[in-house]
């Protein structure tokens, strides 16, 4: 009998074929998921959840009367939205919400600006922006990456998973501000 020493033990090896095949089946779950959502611009009777976001602060933003949508900031299999909610710019209502039943249930309420992080799972921003598009004609998307330049812009916004705006990281509220006025007025100028 011989003594195995702790060099010759045989390595853990990582099965890259079953880990790729995993994030495949977990990808083909989420567009399943995305296409059996049933959303509806608008409703019978517009109220507002009194707190239908996961974010656990009260919003640092209370507006009053606005004429701005509801800025539903889609935190899908992140916390980033969640977290850096303080760059947003002020004057508008956020709601943070991170399941797609959430977002389902606040576009039924009421005409919104949709923000999503296309660098978390670009597969999912694409189906939602295609299917709010054709479901919810009145609520805007905005995609948020770290490199988008005004030509990928131009490019995506011309397939049918194109947003009505895009901003590149980093957050600034001055910045973001333009963009949300920008795309409200092209909004209110095509109505």
């Amino acid at each position: 009998m011989s003594v195995i020493d702790e060099d010759d033990k045989p390595t853990v090896q990582l099965d890259l074929k079953a880990l790729r095949n995993k994030q495949l089946k977990q990808e083909e779950e989420l567009a399943s998921i995305a296409s059996d959502l049933e959303f509806r611009a608008g409703s019978s009777s517009p109220k507002r959840p009194h707190h239908a976001s996961t974010h656990k602060k009260p919003n640092p933003y209370p507006v009053k009367k606005s004429k701005h949508p509801i800025v539903v900031l889609f935190d899908f299999e992140s916390t980033f939205f969640g977290k850096a909610l303080a760059a947003f710019p002020k004057g508008y209502h956020y709601e943070v919400c991170s399941s797609l039943g959430e977002l389902n249930k606040l576009l039924k309420q009421k005409p919104a600006l949709v923000v999503f992080n296309y660098d978390v799972n670009p597969k999912a921003v694409n189906q939602l922006t295609t299917q709010i598009k054709q479901k919810c004609p009145d609520t805007l998307t905005v995609i948020m990456a770290t490199s988008i330049s005004e030509k990928k812009a131009k490019v995506h916004a011309a397939t049918p998973a194109g947003a009505h705006g895009y901003y590149q990281f980093p957050l600034i509220a001055e910045k973001i501000e333009g963009e949300f006025q920008r795309i409200l007025i092209v909004k209110s100028i095509a109505a």
